[in-house]
């Protein structure tokens, strides 16, 4: 027994003087606070929430100027989702909005009149179908905007992961680091990266 014993300390003492050695070939980094604090990863999430919030607004401008041909629809469509916008197309904007507008102040007195005339009924009916052919539009540019936001989260997902992949690598060879662990599978190491690896991220464009 105490043979056995000498034997199983022995192999533990010389386990841990090859760890001690080669303790300086491992390093962590940890995952969360590169997301967390990088401003490189913080851009790529404003630049995200930026475009949510420009899909939005142009979603609920046309919610409220619903009463347009397919033809003006499309076009402020175009323009709402346009950049820069000069001059003449901002009053281009405007212009169909209140066109929009007024034709829904108009659809809804007609449906208060108890007894429209002919030519009323005319416009009742077109404003009635602008209307309807509206929403059914705004249903399908939601669905279409929603699936657009949802490839650019998985691009830019993407993007970010192999940035820090790279980054991680990088900083690993200059330390020659043979293996960099995840800093929530590891309880303590000497060779934290993590700041590095920030550091490293957010001098990337």
């Amino acid at each position: 027994m105490e043979v056995k014993m000498k034997t199983l300390i022995g192999s533990i003492l010389t386990f841990s003087c090859l760890v001690a050695a080669h303790a300086q070939a491992f390093g962590v980094v940890d995952y969360e606070r590169v997301v967390n604090e990088s401003t490189y990863v913080k851009n790529n999430l404003n630049r995200l929430q930026a475009l949510e919030a420009r899909y939005r607004g142009v979603l609920q401008t046309l919610q409220e100027n619903l009463v347009l041909t397919n033809e003006e629809r499309q076009e402020l469509t175009n323009l709402l989702l346009a950049d820069n916008l000069n001059e003449a197309q901002r009053k281009r904007v405007e212009q169909l909005t209140q066109t929009a507008r007024q034709r829904a102040g108009e659809l809804q007195q007609l449906r208060q009149k108890p007894q429209p005339s002919e030519t009323e009924k005319a416009a009742l009916d077109r404003f009635t179908q602008m209307e309807t052919v509206g929403r059914e539009a705004l249903q399908t540019l939601a669905q279409q905007l929603g699936q657009q936001l949802d490839q650019q989260v998985r691009q830019s997902r993407d993007e970010v992961e192999k940035a820090v992949r790279e980054v991680i690598a990088q900083v690993a060879k200059e330390k020659k680091l043979t293996v960099v662990f995840s800093a929530q599978v590891v309880f303590y190491a000497e060779n934290d990266i993590t700041s590095e690896v920030i550091k490293r991220l957010d001098e990337r464009k």
